[in-house]
């Protein structure tokens, strides 16, 4: 009878060419991917400089908002978020500042275009070096305005950010605008030009919600880019962003670390290691740079991410269960690495074994005195568990370097 491998059926994934994490084969059936409307490609504007500073007590001054553009080139993000630069005045000084770099680094400005002079607001950021601009709609009475006038100024932002040869987006807070009102005002910026159409907001919708709001945009933008710009209120920003790929968008905002005002935006690192492991997207992201990019930015932030924040938290690689250890410790008897998600030196994280009290259960112990050399008879064995539940009663956790000496001095013991 033919042995039955259960790691066959236990690990039905696919690894990238270069072993460094894996996608589930669920996420490849046709019955999942069938109504997936996926881009060719898929930009990242980052807001870490403008949203990211709208998080309680977050300043940057200029000399660190370039050391961030820098690195946000250096690891390959396409356009930063350089803010209200006709409305801010350190938003204008940093437009300015980036412009004397001479990175390859898209710069986008906001323009709100329901206050006066928005206009020469255009001009002047254009003049200031930004290469796009994105003109928002807010939902500010004028006193006097028709619907009409409201969409006669999409137009005519739209129009006069062409006539200056710059790339024309538009967006409004439409999760919450009026259905009819939202395809409105939107088809009047693709009538009027616009290069790129945005969602502002989403942190309100439910994930089907906000997909069928991304479906109905593409709809009217056409061959024109859809931008997804997604808020964290309920802890499904990711999930907006990707939803929203599915549904044709090609361009989402992100902030390092999700930093932003109120639960902050979709993070940049969830959402470029989804949209490359999940949908195998080639971003021009240098993902092995994501852990220095995070650390950057909670070091001139001053906002430390939580422990078991995904992917750059520093306890997500720490493995404390039992089943988890014992994984490690088998794949390192066997010369080879443990088969996570992903291995954590791909973005720049490392792999940590931390002995607890839910380590203790199974056969970890032997597994390491074996890979130490060290031959453990069971009265051994139990006698290094005894001396690891007495450590514990004093401290919450033991180090595998700890546990290690404890393996060696237990191990050479005469009987």
């Amino acid at each position: 009878m033919a042995t039955f491998d259960i790691l066959e059926k236990g690990l039905w994934v696919d690894f990238d060419q270069h072993g460094r994490y894996w996608n589930s084969r669920w996420n490849t059936l046709h019955e999942v991917t069938a109504g997936v409307m996926l881009p060719r490609t898929v930009s990242i504007t980052d807001s870490t400089l403008r949203e990211g500073e709208e998080a309680p007590f977050v300043v940057f001054n200029v000399a660190q908002k370039l050391k961030i553009a820098r690195m946000l080139e250096e690891i390959g993000v396409h356009e930063i978020d350089c803010g209200f630069a006709t409305i801010n005045r350190h938003h204008f000084e940093f437009l300015q500042a980036l412009g004397k770099e001479g990175l390859r680094i898209k710069k986008s400005a906001i323009v709100r275009i329901d206050l006066p002079n928005y206009e020469s607001g255009i001009e002047r950021v254009v003049r200031a070096g930004a290469d796009i601009i994105l003109c928002g709609l807010y939902a500010t009475p004028i006193k006097g305005y028709s619907l009409g006038d409201y969409l006669k100024r999409i137009t005519r932002s739209m129009r006069h950010c062409k006539n200056l040869n710059v790339f024309a987006a538009f967006w409004g807070t439409c999760t919450r605008w009026e259905k009819s009102f939202v395809e409105r005002v939107y088809k009047t910026a693709i009538d009027a030009g616009a290069d790129r159409i945005k969602i502002a907001g989403g942190g309100v919708l439910t994930v089907p919600a906000f997909k069928y709001l991304a479906k109905m945009l593409k709809a009217i933008a056409g061959a024109k880019e859809l931008g997804i710009h997604a808020h964290n209120h309920y802890g499904l920003a990711t999930a907006y962003a990707l939803a929203g790929v599915e549904a044709g968008a090609e361009n989402v905002e992100t902030s390092v670390n999700g930093l932003g005002d109120g639960a902050g935006l979709a993070p940049f690192e969830e959402v470029v290691m989804a949209l490359t492991v999940f949908y195998g997207f080639e971003l021009g992201i240098k993902i092995e740079k994501i852990m220095k990019l995070s650390r950057l930015i909670q070091r001139l932030s001053g906002v430390k991410v939580q422990p078991y924040k995904p992917l750059v938290g520093k306890g997500v690689f720490v493995e404390t269960p039992d089943t988890h250890i014992e994984a490690i410790l088998r794949k390192r008897l066997q010369g080879k690495p443990s088969r996570s998600y992903i291995k954590p030196e791909a973005i720049g994280q490392k792999q940590t074994i931390l002995f607890g009290p839910a380590a203790l259960g199974g056969p970890a112990i032997e597994l390491k005195a074996k890979e130490m050399g060290i031959q453990l008879t069971k009265a051994r064995v139990h006698e290094v568990l005894r001396s690891l539940r007495k450590r514990l009663t004093k401290q919450p956790s033991i180090s595998e370097h700890e546990v290690e000496k404890i393996i060696q001095k237990i191990g050479k013991t005469k009987s």
